[in-house]
């Protein structure tokens, strides 16, 4: 007597009609929006200054370095703007902060923010990589085409400071 394979075929068959059936219908959960793009946009010129001391008491026996601040801003919400910086190249004392003035293109807004030195934590040892970073500073800016410059904060006492080239940036706000 022969064998007839009718049965496993029948359920072959029966399994791919409930698949094909149950394509359109989709998973039980809600649809949900794709959470907001965080893009960073790195300043394309970045802010270039010297600094050095005055001191009657300590003389200062060196040239100072070129330094270069290279600020950024975040867009992850839409109409704001965090502005941040990356330490200053070469690592050096001089740490000053950072004012960025910011004119919303498309609006006409405007403002300025400051980027703010980091309080060393003197409880430690301070590893270089530490010692000098700034506190993000966000502005609500509106959507649109915002277009930034960036200098360095105010003299102190104890040192001058020269602007050689201030940061720019052109960033783009959802």
């Amino acid at each position: 007597m022969r064998r007839v394979s009718t049965p496993r075929s029948v359920a072959a068959g029966a399994v791919a009609c409930l698949a094909v059936l149950a394509l359109p219908l989709g998973s039980p959960a809600p649809a949900t929006a794709d959470p907001p793009s965080l893009t960073t946009t790195e300043f394309q010129v970045p802010v270039r200054y010297v600094a050095g001391c005055l001191s009657t008491v300590f003389t200062c026996w060196y040239l100072p370095p070129l330094t270069t601040v290279t600020p950024s801003a975040t867009t992850d919400t839409p109409g704001r703007v965090t502005f941040t910086a990356k330490p200053p190249t070469p690592a050096y004392y001089s740490c000053l902060d950072v004012t960025v003035h910011w004119l919303n293109l498309t609006t006409g807004a405007a403002g300025t923010t400051a980027l703010r030195r980091v309080p060393p934590d003197n409880s430690r040892r301070v590893p270089q990589d530490e010692w000098c970073r700034y506190v993000p500073s966000t502005a609500v800016t509106g959507s649109g085409t915002i277009a930034a410059t960036a200098d360095v904060g105010a003299v102190a006492l104890w040192a001058y400071q020269i602007l050689v080239t201030p940061g720019v940036g052109i960033i783009p706000v959802p």
